[in-house]
């Protein structure tokens, strides 16, 4: 096999990987809110839910100097093994959590595994993926990734409805192994990086280098996070006002896998043409979510499901792309850590704020349209500064 076809198998097995993730945590989160309501668990718990999120994003920058520091293919390959091998386990063992304590820790298990291997997945992801374009290559993985983004939620709503939860959380432990095998199978394909094989830089965490487009587009993507609601409290907010079953909900969530997987290429395709400019239409969509979510009726409530995808196809394809396009790959693992770091922080803070806004929607709607204009604030700010941003 020529290494080119090696590298472009390697490329399709990344994302076949991220395909049968995402059935076992995006099934599994697609009924979060719902099943802490099913057991009884105070508000406070859905938010939790989020600090996992930022925990999660937070070890995102851990696990970036790691990579950056030792610049090891080994270590890089490790972690991505090690981090889906968490998510794979945590899951599917909710079956048999006996409180919405344990609930929760799982769930933060999965998000710590998420944050161990996003970095690392990503250096891998963006060295095989030039050959396409980062931008189309990031987009074609999320497309697999939302495939099963939107399985795994159609899964678990028909196990709920025929068995239990307990059922449906714990058949996830398929999809999660196959997985770990098709992490190893490219592990094995192609176990040397070029991005990092070549440097010799030793163990030293510095953030010189970067830029200031890199830091305002970190501020405008946190800002945007801040004002981006997770699923975990939408779903116990529609379960909360008695708008849609618990299957209801589970569906609603992959119809967003849906929209998020059908945007996936073209949002790729599209940045690859307009570059950073490709952000400037994600913060509209926060607030209208919020509507959707908080006052239509239900019949509407479903096409809350097409904003929601959007943002969260855009966070997990362009706005990776994004980092690819402003830092140079040597600063690039880190450079993963630290946006995820702030994303994880304002999105779990932001969590918080809505948790304490849920009996107001109008005070939501506020919060939404406030965070959104001063991230498309910033976002037109930095396309300003540069209509091409390269690394520096």
């Amino acid at each position: 096999m020529s290494s080119q076809r090696r590298v472009l198998l390697v490329f399709l097995l990344l994302g076949l990987v991220s395909l049968f993730a995402d059935v076992v945590y995006e099934g599994g989160r697609s009924i979060s809110g719902a099943y802490l309501v099913e057991i009884k668990a105070p508000e406070v718990a859905a938010a939790l839910i989020g600090v996992g999120e930022f925990l999660g994003l937070a070890f995102r920058l851990f696990s970036g100097y790691i990579a950056a520091a030792f610049c090891s293919p080994s270590v890089l390959w490790g972690s991505t093994l090690l981090g889906y091998m968490l998510t794979s386990l945590s899951i599917p063992m909710i079956a048999f959590a006996p409180t919405w304590r344990s609930v929760v820790t799982l769930y933060i298990i999965d998000r710590l595994g998420k944050g161990l291997r996003a970095p690392s997945r990503d250096v891998i992801l963006a060295e095989v993926s030039e050959s396409i374009g980062v931008g189309k290559g990031f987009g074609v993985h999320e497309l697999l990734d939302q495939m099963g983004a939107f399985a795994g939620p159609v899964l678990v709503s028909v196990l709920l409805a025929s068995y239990s939860y307990d059922v449906a959380y714990f058949t996830l432990i398929i999809p999660g192994l196959i997985s770990v095998l098709l992490v190893i199978a490219a592990w094995r394909l192609h176990p040397s990086l070029k991005s990092v094989s070549s440097s010799t830089r030793g163990p030293k965490l510095a953030f010189k280098g970067y830029g200031r487009p890199f830091w305002t587009y970190v501020a405008a993507t946190s800002i945007l996070a801040l004002g981006f609601m997770h699923w975990s409290i939408a779903s116990y907010y529609l379960k909360m006002r008695n708008i849609a079953s618990d299957v209801e909900i589970g569906l609603i969530y992959a119809v967003a896998m849906l929209v998020d997987a059908v945007a996936a290429v073209p949002l790729g395709v599209l940045f690859d043409r307009a570059e950073l400019k490709t952000l400037l239409a994600i913060p509209l969509l926060t607030p209208l979510f919020i509507v959707l979510v908080a006052c239509a009726p239900r019949e509407l409530v479903y096409f809350s499901a097409v904003p929601w995808g959007i943002v969260m196809c855009s966070e997990e394809s362009i706005m990776r792309a994004s980092i690819a396009l402003l830092v140079e790959p040597s600063n690039r693992p880190l450079a993963y850590g630290v946006f995820g770091l702030m994303f994880g922080l304002t999105w779990a803070l932001g969590g918080y704020i809505y948790t304490a806004l849920l009996r107001e929607p109008l005070y939501m709607l506020l919060y939404a349209l406030a965070t959104s204009v001063t991230s498309l604030c910033l976002y037109a700010a930095l396309t300003k500064t540069t209509s091409a941003a390269r690394p520096q």
